[in-house]
């Protein structure tokens, strides 16, 4: 069976003959909103198997695949878990079943996962859409398994971040949060509807400015981040979509400090109490893209500090459903010097009324809880004493987000040779099993999971230049750091996860997700045909399958283990030895041997991409030929060549 992941709460292998998903196949939808997950379901599976995949109501047959959004139909221990599922495979057909949509669609996520590795695929391939025999309960630990973009030190377009959210939702990732802005960049449009009679501010400059600006080259990366900023309309897409997939985005707007990027765009922030007092010369914060912390803040003793968080976080929580909206709080050390411990609370105590009053809750970053919170907030704990955190928690009833940051932050390296990254968290090791082997419960002593909001991944920006480097420092870790979020201790195990780990690294390839193939895991290898057409006569280098084979690298007529610990670092891989393979082209001719050309060359900062698989041949007559593919390693497919 095809290792999953997160793990379920109850797998249980049935017997007998699983589901073939064929060409007849339907997806028929039972109950509000099932037809939504469903038309989800179909548009990620039609482009590998190239079936139509209908989403229909009514009677089911044999061939389909049922979904049913049901809250009464029997969820056994994990009844009244909203986001509870059951999965039932046999040859008679598949029913997926979930305590709602976002329980349903949970449910076929892991039914892609019981499905080929190529499944992911963006190209139509061939191999034996198999379902295997099984049963499955599951539901999540927690309701938040999240992951943060630091888009702010450098930003990610609006595509990027979907390609992200993609990726996120078949790992049940279920929150999105976005550092929209620091002392780098401003990175949402705040527009000047809805001043106060009295507010003379221009918000529009906030990305007019800043929107232009990112962190710099640095001694940990020598390009410059991206710029941008999101207009209103792309926030909203990004909302829309990431719902959709059934992913909640929380915005942040870090404050008091990382405020650099406002100070640089709205000249009534400086003044004398803030950390850059106008001057004839310079009325506004000079733009600094270092990746210096602590040194700007907004000035607590000015009202017109208060006037700009409240317009700020009014279009903000106008634009966002989720009960919360982040407010940083992090890293004011500057503002803290000058206007004390006393200065800081009374701040962060002003800021929160605001928010709250909003109708919104607050998550803030450890920090921030020393200010007295409302029952239902968030503390995000990432480093320090966890002193003021556990008194938010046990006393103001404030829920624990757990980020602890040597064991959560993206951003640091893989080890020493990882080109970019940082270390000041993580060291040494820092591939994936020290992101699993951890435990939530443990980070704040005495808080257990009845106080705990859930777990999240941030990954932070300073050294990562678009979603390609983004993605290879994100996976495979948020799927070590998800699973503390979803699976209950008592069903984790390190060897487990690594074994169940192995057979994602192909969907992640076939799927185009970058990622760190690296030697922790021996990567499972995956094989699928494609079907070609060809003019007779003629000698073409034909195309004729796809192999998946995470930490390996090629000559072109070999795919071996990357064993040479050079820049790179070395690979991982189930192969034992050096795999070949042979192509029959299915016209009587002898087997020609095949070659690999990869898609995306294993590299320091690339995962080894998909190879595809080909062989010079020359057709003698039109006709339409079935061949195969041998590889060494005993894995077989075939492909269809009509020639014309």
């Amino acid at each position: 069976m095809p290792g999953l992941v997160p793990n379920p709460l109850q797998v249980r292998a049935t017997g007998g003959p699983g589901f073939v998903l064929t060409k007849q196949a339907r997806i028929v939808a039972r109950g509000a909103d099932a037809d939504e997950v469903g038309v989800l379901m179909a548009a990620d599976l039609r482009p590998a198997t190239g079936f139509d995949l209908p989403v229909v109501a009514g009677r089911s047959t044999r061939r389909d695949v049922v979904l049913t959004i049901d809250p009464e139909a029997g969820f056994g221990e994990v009844e009244g878990n909203p986001e509870a599922y059951k999965i039932s495979s046999t040859a008679n057909g598949v029913k997926v079943t979930g305590a709602s949509r976002h329980g349903l669609f949970n449910g076929t996520q892991t039914l892609r996962q019981l499905l080929p590795a190529f499944a992911s695929s963006t190209v139509q391939v061939n191999t034996d859409w198999t379902v295997p025999a099984v049963s499955i309960l599951d539901a999540p630990r927690f309701s938040y398994r999240g992951i943060m973009l630091d888009v702010a030190r450098s930003f990610l377009e609006v595509d990027e971040v979907k390609q992200v959210i993609d990726a996120a939702a078949a790992a049940k990732i279920s929150v999105l949060h976005m550092h929209l802005a620091d002392d780098q960049g401003w990175r949402i449009d705040i527009t000047n509807s809805g001043r106060a009679a009295d507010d003379d501010i221009d918000y529009t400059a906030l990305t007019r400015v800043s929107g232009a600006t990112a962190v710099l080259g640095n001694p940990y990366q020598s390009a410059d981040g991206h710029t941008g900023f999101y207009t209103q309309d792309d926030y909203r897409s990004l909302v829309r979509y990431a719902a959709e997939r059934e992913i909640e985005i929380i915005p942040e707007i870090d404050i008091p400090g990382h405020t650099n990027a406002a100070l640089a765009a709205i000249p009534q922030l400086n003044t004398a109490g803030s950390s850059h007092p106008a001057t004839e010369d310079e009325p506004v914060a000079p733009h600094n893209g270092t990746i210096d912390v602590g040194y700007s803040y907004l000035d607590p003793t000015s009202e017109v500090t208060y006037t700009f968080i409240q317009h700020v976080f009014s279009q903000l929580a106008a634009l966002t459903p989720s009960e919360f909206l982040h407010v940083g709080g992090d890293e004011s050390h500057a503002m803290t010097q000058r206007y004390g411990h006393e200065g800081y609370v009374a701040f962060v105590e002003r800021a929160l009324a605001i928010v709250h009053g909003l109708g919104k809750k607050t998550i803030g970053w450890n920090e921030y809880a020393e200010a007295g919170l409302t029952a239902g907030d968030g503390v995000q704990y990432w480093a320090g004493t966890t002193e003021h955190a556990k008194r938010a928690v046990i006393e103001d009833g404030a829920k624990l987000l757990v980020s602890p940051g040597n064991t959560s932050y993206l951003d640091m390296k893989y080890h020493a040779k990882t080109p970019i990254g940082l270390s000041w968290a993580c060291s040494g090791d820092c591939d994936v099993a020290h992101y699993y082997d951890w435990s939530p419960q443990e980070v704040v002593a005495g808080v257990g999971d009845e106080h705990i909001l859930g777990t999240e991944a941030p990954l932070w920006s300073e050294t990562i230049r678009g979603v390609d480097q983004a993605e290879f420092m994100i996976f495979p870790r948020v799927l070590a750091h998800g699973e503390n979020g979803w699976t209950a201790e008592s069903r984790r195990s390190p060897s487990d996860f690594a074994a169940r780990l192995a057979s994602v690294g192909p969907r992640l390839a076939a799927a185009g997700t970058n990622f760190y193939d690296g030697p922790q895991i021996a990567w499972s290898t995956e094989l699928a045909g494609t079907d070609a057409a060809v003019s007779a006569g003629s000698v073409e280098s034909v195309s004729v399958g796809l192999l998946a084979a995470p930490g390996t690298k090629t000559d072109g007529t070999t795919v071996t283990v990357d064993e040479v610990d050079d820049a790179d670092g070395t690979g991982g891989s189930t192969l034992s030895a050096p795999l070949t393979a042979t192509v029959d082209f299915g016209d009587g001719s002898p087997p020609a041997s095949a070659r690999f050309t990869a898609s995306e060359p294993r590299d320091s900062l690339h995962a080894a991409g998909v190879y595809a698989v080909t062989a010079a041949h020359a057709y003698e007559s039109p006709g339409k030929y079935r061949g195969k593919i041998r590889a060494s390693d005993g894995s077989t497919t075939r492909f269809t060549i009509t020639v014309s």
